[in-house]
């Protein structure tokens, strides 16, 4: 009895545990929402083989990254101007009425060289012959009116046999002389009408030339207008060389190697191809207390005319110290479209991989480097260019 009472109690106990174990779902397996096949590595997708062949059409040359002894630099914004005292302002010496030259109009951005003649300025009379310019008109047609009855009575008179030749001439010559009178003292009331016909062009009588070589920068008058003594006509500003103004933070200053030139770019450039030097001169000591900044002036040469008065560059001035850094031929540097640089890695032959550098500075060719490969590490110094077409398309 004993023992079926202890069969009975295991058979009870396996049917609940069975129930239970029963009772429960299945847990399902979870479907993943997106699949990819044959997944690549991101370094991969850097990387290009080509044959042996392709390596000499494409004249692919490499150098190892070398560890080099550099001095220190910092990139610094600055502005362009013109040189203290080069930038000169044409005026009116005398009150007058300007004219153009004969020779076209002058417009703004127009080169000049010195001794062209760029306007013409019709004297105007004395303040107290102006304000009788209007009667003086009067009186010379009077005395016309006067002297043209004189010439008609002497000719008669010489027809009629009752008078000389000479006083028939005498009439005529003074006919002639008011006739210029009357003549000057109307183109004068023009002038102060502010109208310069084609008479009162004649009466020009100083050229107003450029003072110096250089660009018009700004114009204040226009032909046939009336000016006072010493109203501005324009303003010529010397183009080379230029100046480069650099504010430095006060406490910069000392840093700067001041017998070292400056490394000058656009903010449009993206190479040092036009790039050029700046020679540290010694300009108006000015500050600004309120950005705690004084300026130093680096003077740079512009005959090819890439800059301008007032435009924004990037300074990148020589400092105290140097350190180790790895230096590449800046050939080997490319450029994708958002400004990233890349050099191409040759870690074996005919095999050439894409790697990001950050550049620091470029001068004398040579770039020096942040962030990059290591030193003796190959890379294409020749051909990168094509690599990167055949990398993206339209490549050799």
């Amino acid at each position: 009895m004993k023992y079926i009472i202890y069969l009975y109690f295991f058979l009870a106990t396996g049917g609940i545990l069975l129930f239970i174990a029963c009772g429960k779902k299945k847990k399902e397996k979870t479907i993943p929402a997106s699949s990819m096949s044959n997944p690549v590595k991101e370094s991969e997708l850097n990387t290009i083989t080509l044959t042996e062949k392709a390596v000499k059409r494409l004249g692919i040359q490499t150098v190892a990254i070398s560890g080099e002894q550099v001095g220190n630099s910092r990139l610094f914004s600055g502005e362009v101007i013109a040189i203290p005292g080069q930038t000169l302002t044409m005026t009116a010496p005398v009150a007058g009425t300007l004219l153009s030259s004969g020779n076209g109009s002058i417009s703004i951005g127009q080169n000049v060289r010195k001794g062209q003649p760029l306007f013409r300025l019709v004297i105007l009379p004395t303040e107290k012959d102006l304000l009788g310019a209007k009667e003086d008109v009067v009186q010379k047609q009077v005395q016309f009116d006067v002297v043209t009855e004189k010439v008609k009575r002497t000719a008669r008179m010489y027809e009629e046999k009752s008078g000389s030749l000479r006083a028939k001439q005498e009439a005529e010559g003074e006919l002639a002389a008011i006739i210029a009178q009357l003549r000057v003292a109307k183109a004068r009331v023009e002038l102060l009408k502010g109208n310069a016909g084609s008479a009162t062009s004649k009466l020009s009588t100083l050229n107003m030339q450029a003072p110096i070589s250089g660009t018009i920068l700004k114009i204040y008058s226009s032909t046939s207008q009336v000016l006072s003594a010493g109203a501005p006509i324009a303003d010529i500003v010397t183009m080379n060389p230029l100046w480069v103004k650099v504010p430095l933070y006060a406490g910069d200053e000392g840093n700067v190697l001041g017998g070292t030139d400056a490394i000058i770019q656009t903010l449009s450039q993206s190479n040092s191809s036009a790039s050029i030097t700046g020679k540290r001169v010694i300009g108006p000591q000015t500050s600004d207390p309120l950005a705690t900044s004084v300026d130093i002036y680096y003077e740079i040469n512009n005959s090819k005319g890439d800059y301008r008065p007032g435009q924004k560059v990037s300074v990148t001035l020589p400092i105290t110290g140097h350190g180790m850094a790895n230096v590449i031929p800046f050939s080997a540097i490319l450029y994708d479209i958002h400004g990233g640089t890349w050099v191409y890695e040759n870690p074996s032959p005919n095999t050439f991989i894409r790697k990001r550098v950050e550049l620091k500075t470029v001068t004398d060719g040579k770039a020096i480097l942040v962030r990059g490969p290591v030193p003796g590490t190959k890379i294409v110094t020749v051909g990168a260019a094509e690599l990167f077409g055949t990398e993206f398309g339209g490549g050799k």
